[in-house]
């Protein structure tokens, strides 16, 4: 596992017993939940966020490529990352529960 600093755990933990809340609408909305997950995963050293010493991709070809260059993306799977996600609009769709 690895060494954390005070203030990663804290948040983390803090946004983990917001999620735990009884009431559903004092919980955080997802979006917000991705916002503060990326927020503390930013904070950490790039020595701990480093997932493999490779990437491993897939080509437009549909072939697997790997990549151990410095230069891989240090977090691949961002939200803002993804086409249409960015939640910078302010819109947040709402989801009722069944």
């Amino acid at each position: 596992m690895g060494s954390y600093s005070s203030e990663c755990v804290e948040k983390f933990l803090a946004l983990a017993l917001k999620c735990c809340q009884d009431e559903p609408d004092a919980r955080p909305k997802m979006a917000e939940v991705v916002r503060e997950l990326e927020n503390i995963w930013a904070m950490m050293p790039e020595s701990e966020t480093k997932r493999a010493e490779s990437i491993t991709t897939f080509s437009d070809s549909g072939k697997m490529v790997s990549s151990s260059s410095s230069s891989a993306i240090k977090t691949p799977y961002l939200s803002t990352d993804v086409s249409g996600s960015d939640l910078v609009s302010g819109v947040v769709p709402t989801i009722t529960p069944r």
